[in-house]
């Protein structure tokens, strides 16, 4: 047996086919690795740009008898704060505080200005704007995380309060609970920002504190609302808690454009690739020998049917791993040179929302545990081919039936979860997906890991014992 899968593996790699497609794949990773090393995950912009011409515009056309003031004094203010910030950058924290802050205050004062004429009020007004400038200025971003620390905890005693208050419904106590949560949290993320010296910016930190704002709200909904969406609820406590760890440990562990963040996604930037290597050799690999009329000179050997067919198969089988092997090690050389070795000491974080738990694993240990849970689809996938191949006995027709069984998958797929039909729950390609599973993950479809496994189990025995059976029983006579 070992020597016929030895030379079944070395038919497979003296094919010129073999060889066009492992170029095909290192041309791939290259272009792969150049678009991650040209490409900048952290070009987040605040605010849209501003057309000055149309508030120059709007200020030199507005009507008093006619216009709105509201509208006009917005617009001198806005044109105030624009020309100030001229000079900054419009991801940098002073850009933000005059176009908040500042802009606030002078929306203030131009409508003081154009209705009360309270010079009282415009002085005190003048007083913080000025105040506001000399921060800017002189590059103190505490002052402005101050303020909204001390706006917050104003917040938090307030909705309190509104708690203690007697004869409160149950809707009012849920929505002031949820505000509450959300006051406390924010103001958690201002005091680590002025306890850990974070200033405002676009680094991995800011992006974690902007993540976790962003989901405040969602996670209040989750916590005090009875109607849950596992799947929405899965994602959304994963990101929150793996966001906390990143200020807790400060290791950047979102960043993608790294060798790391390659390897940590190595399996949907190349599962195309190991498929298409693996269904080309798995439907041709009986087929072949048909075609070409060498299957008989391979059944004159001394060696049964089954044993043969055995051979191939396993062939097949070995060739997942090699090609996988082939890919990462060509990731690992060719991705160090475009982004660098030092990002693979970064560990890998996911938050396991069975257990609660941060689990921290280094990246080649998560590479390992995410191509276990991959696996199965690409046997799969491969088994059929080689099973089409057996049965048709043409190349083409295996290969173009198998990468269309897998197109379908998606829409079998999409057909299931979209109107919950139970049925398909026995079908292969609502199973075959054990990524779901991995840190206390569940299937969209309801199903438990062991029943995807037997799902999964009982379709390849039942595609090995028809290929099995239709080449026993097949005659070569005509061959």
């Amino acid at each position: 047996m070992i020597r016929l899968i030895k030379n079944e593996l070395f038919k497979i790699f003296h094919k010129l086919s073999t060889y066009i497609i492992l170029a095909i794949a290192l041309v791939f990773v290259v272009i792969t690795n150049i678009i991650y090393f040209y490409y900048d995950d952290n070009n987040d912009v605040y605010y849209d740009e501003i057309d000055i011409n149309e508030i120059n515009s709007f200020i030199n056309n507005y009507d008093p008898s006619t216009g709105s003031i509201d509208d006009y004094v917005y617009n001198l203010a806005l044109l105030d704060s624009y020309n100030l910030s001229y000079d900054y950058d419009v991801n940098s924290w002073q850009y933000n505080a005059f176009m908040t802050y500042y802009l606030d205050l002078n929306i203030e004062y131009y409508r003081e200005l154009h209705t009360e004429n309270d010079e009282e009020k415009i002085a005190e007004l003048n007083a913080q704007m000025l105040e506001i400038l000399q921060a800017i200025y002189n590059d103190d971003w505490k002052y402005f995380a101050n303020i909204d620390a001390k706006a917050k905890e104003e917040e938090v005693k307030y909705y309190e309060n509104m708690l203690n208050t007697d004869n409160l419904s149950n809707d009012d106590i849920i929505q002031y609970n949820k505000l509450l949560y959300v006051s406390r949290e924010e103001l958690e993320l201002i005091n680590y920002r002025l306890e850990e010296d974070v200033v405002y910016g676009d680094d991995y930190l800011n992006r974690a504190i902007s993540d976790i704002e962003q989901e405040l709200y969602s996670m209040a909904e989750y916590l005090y609302e009875d109607e849950i969406d596992p799947e929405e609820y899965e994602s959304l406590v994963k990101d929150f808690h793996e966001n906390k760890y990143i200020l807790e440990e400060k290791i950047d562990t979102k960043s993608s454009n790294n060798l790391r963040g390659v390897i940590m996604n190595f399996f949907n930037e190349y599962a195309f690739l190991i498929l298409l290597f693996v269904i080309m050799i798995a439907g041709g690999i009986v087929s072949d020998e048909f075609n070409k009329g060498t299957i008989k000179t391979l059944l004159i050997v001394p060696h049964e049917r089954t044993s043969i067919l055995w051979a191939k198969y396993i062939a097949v089988v070995l060739c997942i791993p090699l090609i996988i092997g082939f890919l990462l090690l060509a990731q690992i050389m060719i991705g160090g040179i475009f982004l660098g070795f030092g990002s693979l000491s970064i560990p890998a974080v996911i938050y396991n929302v069975t257990t609660h738990s941060m689990e921290v694993l280094n990246v080649f240990s998560y590479f390992l545990v995410n191509m276990l849970a991959n696996l199965p689809e690409i046997l799969l996938l491969a088994t059929l081919a080689f099973a089409c191949s057996v049965i048709l006995n043409n190349t083409a027709f295996a290969i173009t039936l198998t990468f269309g069984g897998m197109i379908a998958s998606q829409i079998i797929n999409s057909l299931a979860y979209a109107y919950d039909i139970k049925i398909l729950n026995y079908f292969v390609t609502t199973n075959w997906d054990f990524t779901v599973y991995l840190f206390g993950g569940q299937s969209i479809f309801g199903v438990t890991i062991g029943h995807s496994l037997l799902v999964c189990l009982t379709y390849l025995i039942i595609m090995l014992i028809v290929a099995f059976v239709v080449f026993i029983r097949k005659d070569i006579k005509n061959v």
